[in-house]
């Protein structure tokens, strides 16, 4: 049997009113075409569906189980068209992201954060690795975005530059030079120093400046986080300089941050996989990080200073 849907529609929203007259305004049509959509349902079914008693209207025991069969269907179609317009509107669905740690550990926990705030449905996989592997695993598509410290080309990545941001040097609180504005080379010259990983590559443009600056460094450690480094400035074993996000983020109240003079960009690009469609989701996302980064720059940019 082939059920007419303006009939079951009208059924349902009869049982779910409790009068002809109101599922009538919920349909917007006349009170006697609804009773006469739900005669003919019965007619069809070779069933009574409602009775009166008195001014009320009461649903027969068929009624109540037919409704519910009836409304289990209408639900599910609502979830259908909730699903859609969820996916129209990019919340729905998985997320896969794969970052260097000095993000993970930062401002990619609050790009998370206002991302899901009304995306509570999407499904987000975060992976912290260096940023060889981030290249990698996202050209091998086994990630839909990446962020790693990388300029130039990749074979099967697309890398989009992030909007600049430079290095700060981190000093224990007690230390007299926090009084400056800003650090240069020399004023780090005979204080204990804590490196970055060697294969960190803000730790060779860090070099870099100092060679340029021919100042030698008394260098006591160093270690592959920049949070660790932080740790150890806390612990007031000697200064440091690490990305911005890191310093912002996981800096203690012992622990002052200064821009560093010549400026010593953190360049970071967002990495996603050639020839690949990419989500809303995905784009979405990349637009948090790309907000943080340019407010990450104007609270703490010098571009005056710049050279």
């Amino acid at each position: 049997m082939q059920l007419n849907p303006r009939q079951v529609e009208a059924f349902r929203a009869v049982m779910l009113t409790g009068s002809m007259t109101v599922a009538a305004e919920l349909l917007k049509i006349t009170q006697p075409a609804v009773s006469r959509l739900v005669k003919d349902l019965e007619a069809d079914l070779k069933l009574t569906l409602f009775r009166r008693e008195g001014n009320r209207l009461v649903p027969s025991h068929e009624a109540t189980i037919l409704f519910t069969e009836v409304d289990r269907f209408y639900v599910g179609m609502d979830r259908i068209a909730k699903i859609a317009n969820d996916l129209r509107q990019a919340k729905v669905g998985s997320l896969r992201i794969a970052s260097i740690n000095a993000l993970s550990l930062s401002c990619l926990t609050q790009a998370i954060s206002i991302f899901q705030s009304d995306r509570p449905a999407v499904n987000i996989s975060l992976e912290s690795l260096n940023s060889r592997l981030v290249l990698d695993f996202v050209a091998g598509r086994h990630f839909d975005v990446g962020f790693a410290q990388v300029t130039g080309e990749f074979p099967g990545a697309d890398l989009i530059p992030l909007p600049y941001v430079e290095a700060v040097c981190v000093v224990p609180a007690h230390y007299p030079i926090v009084e400056k504005e800003f650090l240069e080379p020399q004023d780090l010259q005979d204080l204990p120093y804590i490196s970055l990983g060697r294969n960190s590559p803000l730790r060779l443009k860090i070099d870099q400046v100092f060679t340029e600056a021919q100042v030698s460094r008394h260098e006591l450690m160093e270690t592959s986080l920049a949070a660790s480094a932080i740790a150890l400035v806390a612990s007031g074993l000697g200064v440091s300089i690490v990305d911005p996000f890191t310093a912002t983020y996981l800096s203690p109240n012992s622990v002052v941050r200064r821009p560093f003079r010549p400026s010593i960009p953190f360049d970071v690009a967002v990495v996603r996989p050639t020839h690949y469609q990419h989500s809303r989701l995905c784009q979405d996302f990349i637009e948090i990080m790309v907000g943080l980064f340019k407010k990450e720059g104007r609270q703490h940019g010098m571009p005056a200073l710049r050279l």
